[in-house]
């Protein structure tokens, strides 16, 4: 896999890359500005490694367009997928406490633009700028309910709660149609489960009249009693 290569753009290109970040989105035109002028573009072609496993972390990278996935390789060789990084989502923000070794690998999954800002110069943004320190706190603190919530859903043995579980939170609990955040394959990994194995429970969830599936990547729940029911407590 191909590191992504860098590319050079104005400074337009890093504003509009870092103002999409819910943890830059409260600061001031002109702190914006200043954090824009640290910010460097980066590029991924799909299937390109933003970053693997073993590297140091001294980087924060900011998804501008595109996709990126974070995913664990296991002792069998198994992908576990941690989180799939849409625009506006960043990662290596613990790069910023710590020296950290990278323990997951991150790959783009269709053409990606990255913006990245060092460890030095966010250390320094974050020394002038005590609001932005509470924006990382509270997506750190965002950061571990998700991976809580994971850890709970991957805790049930059977793949049909699991994977009803996930649709109830996605769908916040009642009826109607949303987009799934990865490719399905992704999401099999995500959840702990083969490709073929999500395809039955979502057929058989489909064949119960409890969701529709629409082209690849959108569901509706038809019947969020139902979902419910079929969900873990």
């Amino acid at each position: 896999m191909d590191h992504a290569h860098q590319h050079e753009h104005s400074i337009e290109r890093e504003l509009e890359c870092v103002s999409q970040v819910p943890i830059f989105q409260r600061l001031a035109d002109e702190q914006l500005i200043s954090v824009a002028q640290v910010t460097r573009p980066i590029h991924a072609d799909k299937g390109g490694a933003v970053f693997s496993a073993g590297e140091v972390s001294q980087t924060l990278y900011i998804v501008n367009t595109g996709q990126v996935r974070l995913y664990h390789l296991g002792d069998d060789g198994r992908e576990q997928v941690l989180r799939v990084l849409n625009p506006g989502d960043f990662i290596g923000e613990i790069a910023l406490f710590t020296d950290e070794i990278h323990s997951s690998y991150a790959e783009a999954t269709k053409q990606t633009e990255l913006c990245t800002i060092s460890r030095q110069s966010l250390t320094k943004l974050i020394a002038g700028m005590p609001e932005l320190s509470m924006n990382l706190l509270g997506a750190l603190a965002d950061r571990l309910k998700s991976a809580e919530r994971q850890a709970t859903l991957l805790a049930i043995p059977d793949a049909l709660p699991r994977l009803a579980g996930y649709l109830q939170e996605l769908s916040g609990h009642r009826t109607g149609t949303f987009d799934l955040p990865m490719s399905k394959q992704d999401l099999a990994a995500y959840l702990g489960m083969t490709p073929e194995s999500l395809s039955r429970k979502l057929r058989q969830l489909t064949t119960d009249g409890v969701i529709e599936t629409i082209g690849r990547r959108q569901v509706r729940v038809t019947d969020a009693d139902e979902l419910a029911a079929v969900a873990p407590e």
